[in-house]
């Protein structure tokens, strides 16, 4: 019965779509990257071994009627073989940046005021960290290796970090950074 109470979608990949709270969804197929805000419940009605509190479901739910906005990104960079893409959803707890570099091409990631999530989501590369603002080098040298599934926790206030995409590396280094709304 459920998709019968469930909003169809297909997306493609660079598009995104965003799901309020106390909102059901499920993932049929294929990849997603899922960016949430802090929270304490999940709530599952079936299809898992782990618990099912379907009273909890049926009381919480909005039961909004009609599907999603699908968003395609805000182009926020474009350089020489690089350009990142910013998912901006109307909440303040999470925005999702995805940079591309390609081949060859490195990509300075500024300095931010809040902490960030970065995950490598495709092809291989590393980071270094980049001079600071003022020109200076960092003391401690951020290299990191990437490659898909790999993540850094980026603190605030980090040294600015350089995504390098290798020579010796086919196809793109693409990497997304969750960190809280700074577009709103």
């Amino acid at each position: 019965m459920a998709p019968l109470f469930l909003n169809y979608l297909l997306i493609a990949p660079g598009e995104s779509f965003f799901m309020a709270a106390n909102e059901p969804h499920a993932y049929v197929a294929g990849e997603i990257l899922e960016c949430m805000a802090c929270s304490d419940n999940v709530v599952r009605a079936g299809l898992t071994p782990k618990m099912k509190d379907v009273d909890n479901l049926v009381d919480m739910l909005t039961y909004s009627m009609g599907g999603p906005d699908i968003e395609f990104g805000r182009l926020v960079h474009q350089g020489p073989g690089t350009r990142t893409l910013c998912y901006t959803p109307p909440v303040p707890e999470f925005e999702v940046l995805i940079t591309t570099v390609e081949t060859g091409a490195t990509y300075d990631i500024a300095p931010c005021e809040v902490p960030s999530i970065l995950i490598c989501v495709e092809g291989i590369g590393h980071t270094q960290s980049a001079p600071g603002p003022d020109g200076v080098e960092p003391q401690r040298k951020h290299r990191y290796e990437l490659c898909p599934g790999k993540s850094l926790y980026i603190t605030a206030g980090t040294v600015a970090l350089t995504l390098v995409n290798d020579m010796t590396t086919k196809g793109p280094l693409r990497v997304a950074r969750a960190r809280q709304n700074l577009s709103l």
